[in-house]
């Protein structure tokens, strides 16, 4: 075991997470701030673009148990939900008023487990499960769990989007047989640096990608969201059936070695 967080208590750890989403570009700096909603705040993507929602701690709750919430109206110029985000990366940032390090958390040739219930998805919900390379490493974005996309077989609150963002690899459309907002899951990844890369649910391997794998350490990222309507081609969409407060709620993350 290298790492186990059941989020206990009523506050978030903030030896391992940040409230908010960077990544080794950005120097530890939380992406796309707003200086006049909240700091430290983020957004996933920039205003009036994919994600319809801007980040804020206040939208995270810990209560034995993690909430990641998505609810309608922000102070966010170019947004119109609010949504939440935690990540692993190490920082020592604290914008400003003085020097706090995060020890943050990082993992190579790992298996990742994250236990979690995901909000109802056919309605612009989009929550995620994903890692970014973390500082020292050479990779490329991998998505454990996306929520929310269409297909024409699978319906929207049994699909799990998995995706390597390397060439030649494609994102992944899965069918789990089963409503993911009706129950908790354990949604898993297995990375083996430059030799594959395994994802699974519930304890069955779903899907493995073994081109172009990446080397080096990766952090983990949990996010809640809701999809704008630049998204309709590929993505359900929110009308007025959407619930005002969506929540994504996880019980655990945890972190094992791999045996070499």
């Amino acid at each position: 075991m290298l790492f186990h967080d059941v989020f206990a208590g009523h506050s978030l750890s903030r030896n391992h997470w940040n409230p908010y989403i960077c990544d080794n570009n950005s120097n530890g700096q939380p992406w796309l701030m707003q200086p006049n909603v909240a700091v430290a705040s983020s957004a996933i993507g920039g205003k009036n673009g994919f994600n319809a929602a801007y980040n804020i701690p206040s939208a995270i709750g810990v209560n034995d148990s993690l909430t990641l919430r998505a609810y309608r109206g922000t102070k966010a110029a170019g947004y119109s939900w609010t949504g939440s985000v935690i990540c692993s990366r190490p920082t020592s940032n604290n914008f400003g008023s003085g020097i706090v390090h995060t020890a943050g958390f990082t993992f190579v040739d790992a298996r990742v487990e994250v236990r979690a219930k995901m909000p109802d998805l056919t309605g612009g919900q989009w929550p995620a499960i994903w890692f970014l390379p973390a500082p020292g490493g050479q990779g490329a974005e991998i998505d454990l769990f996306e929520g929310g996309y269409r297909s024409k077989t699978i319906h929207p609150n049994q699909l799990m989007a998995v995706r390597l963002s390397t060439g030649g690899n494609r994102q992944q459309f899965l069918d789990c047989g089963t409503d993911l907002s009706a129950d908790y899951h354990t949604y898993a990844m297995e990375y083996r640096q430059g030799s594959s890369i395994k994802f699974f649910f519930d304890g069955s391997n779903v899907y493995t990608y073994t081109r172009h794998v990446p080397v080096g350490p990766y952090f983990i990222i949990l996010s809640n969201g809701i999809a704008s309507a630049r998204t309709a081609y590929w993505h359900t969409q929110v009308s007025n059936s959407t619930p005002a407060i969506n929540l994504m709620q996880v019980s655990s993350v945890r972190v094992l070695a791999l045996s070499l």
